[in-house]
Parts: structure tokens; C-alpha cells; sequence
């Protein structure tokens, strides 16, 4: 790593103290070049401000006024685990960043290798891998995770494996006396024909003061592969969350993301499905409960780049308080992709008259033999639908809870593992209904 890049992170406030670290896997020649260009490409572009288009809705200087360090201890969080999630599954544990045989299952399936980024680095065995579903015109965020990722997990599904149980990897990060930053770098390769479920969570333990999960996960989906990824950002309310799913389909490939955000106080997550085989599919269904003063921006895109593909994206926001939920969502459909079929919905429910959502759908048609249609929808509770339902004696504030449960409902339904979905569902009973309403629900 360049001094010049050491000092353009200092500049930046990010990683002050541990600019001058020994990066796992340092001295091949393809990783360095790897990083090199990302650490070249994060010094021209800088971090993005509102005068970027693509960043003009999300301000990020909160973020840039916190002195960032990096933490390099695994405490035990088992027992915070086992309170959060009580159903079977193989789990792997980052804690601040670091891959943590402690805190992880033993036992791997058959069928599956999981290692740690850092040790896996020690060969070229991710050559042409690592770094191969990111987009050109990525963001500095993603250019300063490839130039200083240090840990991770990659997971590699063998050829016609199919998983009875999920894989789990859970971000956690624990408390420190000051702000602190981790660059998590995940890869996840399902061979040809596999099956998997693949569940990716964020939260805290402990952690009282500010800090930055910079997380980038790559998926790569061979011929036949089905893989379904379960994104849950469940971080503390103080925290900065910067995330990137990255995905490259080949043929006849089902893949898809369920992006829940919960937590943090400025999240941006970028979700990228490349369609590169004929007969694959990609989903995206997105779910953002905002409240307080929470800023979240999702940026989806998904590009259709051979014929005969088709993709889904449903994404729904519901916001309170003074919370602000930005959508920037894009298909790509390039000039040999005939016969693509496309659609994408955004709808955003205020709660609040101080709460904003800002939605920009958009398609990008370079073929003429295809079917796509998007839309969007901003706007408040059905009066007619309140009205109903006070007419049967049920309180308008009862109302309200119910309707916004059944607006969120929807997304939640369409996740396949049914012990997240009933996780998910529980959780949202309990934060929407009344305890007179739940008891239905029971």
C-alpha cells in the first residue's frame, strides 16, 4: 500500500492508526495489483459528496467527523447469539471484522468449505475471484474495502451439493472505547447445481459508541446453482453501515437477495445482480422499517446481459419520525438481451409528515424484444381503509399499527426460510401491534 494512500485514509479519518498494518496475503503479485488499483482509484475519486449523483441525496460528513480505528480482539459473544437466534443453523462469526473459530459452528457440511479470508489469501487460490463481480464504476467505499480488507469468510458450495440447513454469517461488533471501523470482504461460490441458503446478519454487543461496518460480499453462482442470500442490518442506532452484495449469475442460475434494514443510524447498501447466462433469474426483495432521524439508501441494479433472463425486485419502506429512505433502483438490458423480462415496484408508506422518501426508478433498454415495467409509490395510509376499521371498533391508532403490519407483511412473506420469516414476523408484531392485536396473531 502506497504512502500515499496511508495518507489520503488519514485525510479521511478513516483507519488513522492502523495505516501502516501488514495486509494478509501481502506480496502476491495479483492481490497487490489488486489492491493497488483500488487504493489508486480511492485517491482520484475520494470519499462521495452530495455533488455526486449517485450520493446527492445521502451526506455522509457525520460520518467524516468520527476518528475511526480498527479493533483487533474476538471476545466470546456465543451467549449473546444464542439469545438472538434459536434455530439450527451452521453459523459463522465475524466479530469487528475478524473471522472467529471460537464463536463459530464446528461442524461444516458436507459438501461445503468454509475458511477464513485472511488464511485463505496466503495462496492464489482466489485469483480471479476475489474482486470479479464488482462493478466499474464502484463507489470509494467498495475501492477502500478491496485496498484494506483484512478478514472475511469464503464459503465454496461443491458442485450438486444441496444444504438442509442454512449457512449464517453474523457480523458483530462489540464495544470499544472509540469509534471503530471493520472491512469485512465475504465470497460465496455455489458450484454447478447446488442449493443454499445463505443468511447474512449485522449486529452489536456492547457497542455504546459510533462505528463503521464497511462490508463488501461477492457471490458467485455457477450453471444450475439456486441460492437464496438473507441480508438482516440489524446494527445500533449510532451506527454507519456501508454495504455491498455483488452477484454474477451464469446459466440457468436462481438467485436471490432479501435486503432487510432495521438498525444503524446512516446505512447505504448497494445491490448488484449480473445476468451473464441465458435462462437465469435474479430477485431482490428490500424491506426498510426507518425511524428517529435514520438515513437509509438503498442502490439496486440489476443487468440483463444475455437473452432469455428474467429478474423481480420488491422492495417496500415504511418510515416514522423524522426517517429519510432514499431507492435508486436500475435495469440494464443490454442490446442482445432479447427477450428479458423485468419488473420493479418501490413503495414507501410515511408515517410521519417529517418523514421523506426519495425514489428513482429506472430502466435502461438497449434491446426491443422484451417485457419490463417498473413503478413507485409514495404516499400515507388509506383513510378509506382506517375508516373500515374504526367503523368496527377498532382504534385508529390500532388502525394505523394493523395496516402498516399487513404493508410490511408482504415483503416478509416472501422469504422462503421460514424460521427467519417467523423471526422477522415475530419481531414486527411486536414493534407494530398492540399487545390487544397480537394475541390474534399468536
Amino acid at each position: 500500500m502506497t504512502a500515499a494512500f496511508k495518507q489520503t485514509m488519514t485525510n479521511a479519518l478513516l483507519l488513522p492508526q492502523e495505516a501502516n498494518i501488514t495486509l494478509p496475503g501481502a506480496g502476491q503479485a495479483w492481490l497487490d495489483k489488486l489492491r493497488s488499483t483500488a487504493a489508486e482509484q480511492f485517491i482520484k475519486s475520494g470519499l462521495p459528496t452530495v455533488r455526486d449523483e449517485e450520493w446527492r441525496y445521502t451526506d455522509i460528513r457525520k460520518l467524516k467527523r468520527q476518528q475511526f480505528s480498527v479493533q483487533f480482539n474476538s471476545p466470546d459473544v456465543r451467549a449473546a447469539l444464542n439469545d438472538l437466534i434459536d434455530y439450527d443453523v451452521t453459523r459463522i462469526v465475524l466479530v469487528n471484522g475478524l473471522f472467529s473459530p471460537t464463536n463459530s459452528t464446528d461442524k461444516v457440511p458436507a459438501g461445503v468449505s468454509i475458511q477464513s479470508l485472511a488464511i485463505t489469501l496466503a495462496d492464489d487460490s482466489l485469483q480471479g475471484l476475489l474482486g470479479s463481480t464488482l462493478p466499474s464504476d464502484r463507489h470509494a467505499f467498495i475501492d477502500l474495502n478491496t485496498a484494506y480488507c483484512f478478514d472475511g469468510v469464503v464459503i465454496k458450495i461443491a458442485d450438486k451439493a444441496v444444504l438442509e440447513k442454512p449457512i449464517e454469517i453474523v457480523h458483530v461488533t462489540t464495544g470499544a472505547d472509540n469509534a471503530t471501523v471493520s472491512h469485512a470482504r465475504n465470497l460465496i461460490v455455489a458450484g454447478k447445481l447446488s442449493e443454499a441458503h445463505i443468511i447474512e446478519r449485522s449486529i452489536s454487543v456492547g457497542a455504546d459508541n459510533a462505528y463503521l461496518n464497511n462490508t463488501v460480499t461477492e457471490v458467485i453462482a455457477h450453471d444450475g446453482a439456486k441460492l437464496e442470500h438473507y441480508k438482516v442490518q440489524d446494527d445500533a442506532e449510532h451506527a454507519f453501515h456501508i454495504g455491498g452484495v455483488f452477484i454474477n449469475q451464469s446459466r440457468d442460475t436462481s438467485v436471490i437477495n432479501h435486503n432487510i434494514a432495521i438498525g444503524g443510524s446512516l446505512v447505504r447498501n448497494d445491490i448488484y445482480s449480473n445476468l451473464l447466462g441465458t435462462g437465469s433469474h435474479g430477485g431482490m426483495n428490500g424491506l426498510v422499517l426507518g425511524k428517529d432521524s435514520q438515513h437509509v439508501h438503498n442502490h439496486t441494479e440489476v443487468a440483463h446481459r444475455v437473452p432469455h433472463c428474467t429478474s423481480d425486485e420488491f422492495y417496500k419502506t415504511v418510515l416514522d419520525d423524522k426517517s429519510r429512505a432514499i431507492f435508486r433502483g436500475r435495469i440494464i438490458v443490454a442490446q442482445d438481451a432479447q427477450q428479458t423480462d423485468a419488473e420493479q415496484r418501490n413503495d414507501n408508506l410515511l408515517l410521519s409528515s417529517d418523514a421523506e422518501a426519495d425514489s428513482k426508478p429506472q430502466l435502461e433498454i438497449y434491446a426491443d424484444d422484451v417485457i419490463c415495467s417498473h413503478g413507485a409509490t409514495i404516499g400515507q395510509l388509506d383513510p378509506k381503509s382506517l375508516f373500515y376499521f374504526q367503523s368496527r371498533g377498532i382504534k385508529k391508532e390500532d388502525a394505523r399499527r394493523l395496516l402498516t403490519f399487513a404493508f410490511v407483511n408482504e415483503v416478509v412473506d416472501r422469504i422462503s426460510f421460514e424460521p427467519l420469516r417467523d423471526e422477522l414476523t415475530q419481531r414486527f408484531l411486536g414493534e407494530l401491534l398492540p399487545d390487544s392485536i397480537q394475541e390474534v396473531f399468536a
